[in-house]
């Protein structure tokens, strides 16, 4: 079995290809546009969805066959029709030039596969079986909606935005780390919006002022600590 190596995408405004426009072809597009690209629709006919946002300017749909079309401009390109001679041409077009290309429910005519996804805002999760079993993956995907709720939509903007700071405002390497790791804590997870900025405020200000007590010479001694436990201190008094 070929092995795969599991990579995250920028697809913001590269053109991709999606030939076919029924229901399965619906949801490759959805995809795509919420990555942000450019997306080609090559169909005679289209399921309403699509129809609906070629209306609205979303895609570029050419109500057409696909005969043998140039493939070498795309980033990617799907092969979603329920013609199988159809995705076979395609995977060979596409083959030829040396693209990007992946044919609905023929993983050995795939050189890369769509995995679930679970996103919460900047946080993506991706689950694959390498095409053995999608419902697997749409299993295992369910599993992880349970784990990984909407709160971590802003947490991860939170860490985020902190990473910044830390890196703007704390010079010493090791230092940054402990912040890190400590910022990973539940109760910065679960706090809201003003009790998170509120702990990591003061989480920073103790690291700045015994930096400037301790003249940036800490380890993991007792006084290095001292930020975390006031951190966990506050989340007690907020209950977490």
């Amino acid at each position: 079995m070929r092995k795969q190596y599991p990579l995250m995408l920028d697809l913001t405004r590269r053109s991709c290809l999606v030939v076919g426009a029924g229901e399965v072809a619906a949801r490759k597009i959805e995809s795509l546009l919420a990555a942000g690209a450019s997306v080609t629709v090559i169909s005679p006919e289209a399921s309403p969805q699509v129809a609906k946002w070629a209306a609205e300017g979303r895609i570029d749909w050419k109500r057409t066959p696909y005969t043998d079309q140039d493939v070498s401009g795309y980033a990617l390109v799907i092969a979603a029709t329920n013609r199988p001679e159809v995705n076979l041409a395609v995977h060979r077009a596409v083959s030829a030039c040396g693209g990007w290309i992946n044919v609905v429910d023929r993983p050995d005519l795939c050189n890369f596969t769509v995995p679930s996804v679970v996103r919460r805002g900047r946080l993506v999760i991706a689950v694959s079986t390498a095409g053995a079993s999608p419902s697997l993956a749409r299993k295992i995907k369910q599993r992880l909606e349970g784990t990984f709720g909407a709160e971590y939509e802003g947490y991860v903007d939170f860490l985020a935005e902190m990473r910044q700071r830390v890196l703007t405002q704390i010079d010493d390497p090791l230092k940054r780390k402990q912040i890190f790791r400590r910022l990973l804590a539940d109760a910065y997870l679960y706090a809201s919006d003003e009790q998170r900025d509120q702990m990591a405020a003061a989480l920073l200000a103790a690291e700045l002022t015994e930096g400037e007590g301790q003249g940036g010479n800490e380890d993991e001694s007792l006084e290095s600590r001292k930020p975390a436990q006031q951190a966990g201190a506050h989340a007690d008094k907020l209950g977490y």
